[in-house]
């Protein structure tokens, strides 16, 4: 009884922690959560081997997602983009009030765009502030009926550079090219923080506004879909992707790996 109350504790603990936002009570939660994973190994069988063999699971669960669906991906190298429709409320309830936001910040809506694949969807929502130099775009990926969104400014340098201030919940699925700059903020931040944070790295990394491109609305569309075609070409020649035909590539063990230890990484992330 008293073990069976402990590992009870242990549920409610690891839940509460999870139902924080703050990155630090949620790092917190994940430790709670190994622990309570050990804890229901050993308490089954008294073996602390069990225990260990719990967890090291748990870290190895990806794989199965990996071995059965992700390796079977066929992605297409050149993604074009085509008009779209915007995900329903239920799947993505704050899209009109993110819109807003952006819109209220100075950008002009320019397009909704998406693409999918095998049971994926990529929703794109572009803006454009040609006063500022800046672009910005609400992204919504969805798989079998789940998905996450973050916001993103983006502006480019006259020598080709890109640098992009995002929010995103996750790790990129796939390595940046050396010419794209990120610099990530939590996911739960608002999209003026956004703002700030990219204004606020573009003075970091010493670009004024002279030195930036100027925006055209009507080409921030054909932008996007080179940022993505550059992206595929460098995790080809980095072997994170191999060619699978002449117009789409597949992960390569080395990105499954990678894959795999960008699952770790968020786990393990305190922002």
């Amino acid at each position: 009884m008293n073990e069976l109350m402990l590992f009870v504790g242990l549920v409610v603990l690891t839940a509460a922690f999870f139902s924080f936002p703050h990155p630090v009570l949620r790092r917190i939660g994940i430790l709670s959560l190994g622990v309570t994973t050990f804890a229901a190994g050993y308490l089954a069988t008294g073996n602390l081997w069990i225990g260990a063999a719990c967890v090291s699971a748990v870290l190895l669960l990806p794989w199965v997602e990996i071995l059965l669906r992700v390796r079977k991906l066929r992605l297409p190298l050149r993604k074009q983009l085509r008009q779209s429709t915007p995900p329903s409320r239920e799947m993505f309830l704050a899209l009109g009030e993110l819109s807003d936001d952006i819109e209220a910040a100075g950008f002009e809506h320019v397009a909704d765009l998406g693409w999918e694949m095998d049971g994926y969807r990529q929703f794109l929502r572009l803006f454009a502030h040609p006063q500022k130099r800046e672009e910005a775009a609400i992204t919504y990926v969805e798989q079998n009926q789940l998905g996450f969104h973050f916001a993103s400014v983006t502006s480019r340098g006259a020598d080709g550079a890109v640098f992009t201030t995002w929010n995103c919940p996750v790790s990129s699925s796939l390595k940046t090219p050396p010419s794209v700059h990120l610099h990530r903020l939590a996911g739960e931040a608002p999209f003026a923080a956004v703002v700030e944070g990219h204004e606020s790295f573009l003075v970091e990394r010493g670009m004024k506004e002279e030195s930036l491109q100027a925006v055209d609305p009507d080409s921030v569309r054909a932008a996007v879909e080179r940022d993505m075609e550059t992206q595929m070409e460098h995790n080809i020649r980095e072997g994170l992707l191999e060619p699978a035909d002449d117009d789409h590539g597949r992960y390569s063990w080395r990105g499954m790996l990678y894959l795999w230890f960008q699952f770790l990484r968020d786990i393990f992330r305190f922002t």
